[in-house]
């Protein structure tokens, strides 16, 4: 038998880290041609390995960029909370003013 091409495919399927049942699977298929006299085993072999390796390092990126984008979604929903009590205070204090016109803060 001689062997011309050869066909890898490579997947991870893992959860996503912050959501619930939700699972992200990246995946890749390589095919290579052989050269004449070029060891079918060894190249396919090689194939997978870059295959793998392609598919970890798309998975690693994936999970940084969930990572970033959650970590800004928090700052940004915490920054809403934080604007609503900064106003919520300011309000407070313009009515205590009203109320006492001549109580000073101290400090």
């Amino acid at each position: 038998m001689k062997i011309n091409t050869i066909t890898v495919t490579a997947g991870r399927t893992f959860n996503h880290p912050h959501e619930q049942y939700s699972n992200l699977r990246p995946e890749v298929t390589m095919t290579a041609t052989l050269d004449e006299g070029e060891d079918a085993n060894k190249a396919a072999q090689q194939l997978q390995q870059q295959a793998e390796q392609l598919v970890e390092d798309h998975k690693q990126g994936l999970l940084h960029s969930i990572e970033e984008l959650y970590q800004l979604t928090e700052r940004q929903a915490e920054m809403r909370g934080l604007q609503t009590e900064l106003k919520r205070a300011q309000d407070r204090l313009d009515c205590i003013r009203k109320e006492h016109p001549t109580l000073q803060l101290e400090g």
